[in-house]
């Protein structure tokens, strides 16, 4: 299965409070338990290297990870393959151009 990566640019206030909400869900007891399962149910399905605090959000695995400027990127991997990646302008023109 391959994997397709979709940019979703939000501004800069979006992505943080979408960020602190995949915290949140992420510090919740019972969700290392739910992202091993998500990941046993999902075997083919990459996440990013460096990647952390993972939620499962319905069908959707949430996670973080930290741009070289010290961003906070959200992306959501979904089982079918598809990679969302939230951003502002700036940073999608950077990584993705």
């Amino acid at each position: 299965m391959g994997r397709h990566v979709q940019v979703e640019v939000l501004d800069v206030a979006a992505v943080d409070q979408m960020a602190g909400k995949v915290e949140a869900a992420a510090a919740r007891q019972e969700m290392s338990d739910e992202v091993r399962l998500w990941r046993e149910e999902n075997p083919a399905i990459e996440t990013h290297s460096h990647g952390f605090s993972f939620a499962v959000v319905g069908e959707t695995l949430m996670y973080l990870h930290t741009a070289p400027d010290g961003m906070i990127i959200p992306h959501a991997s979904y089982p079918d393959g598809t990679e969302k990646v939230y951003t502002d302008h700036l940073h999608a023109e950077a990584a993705y151009g």
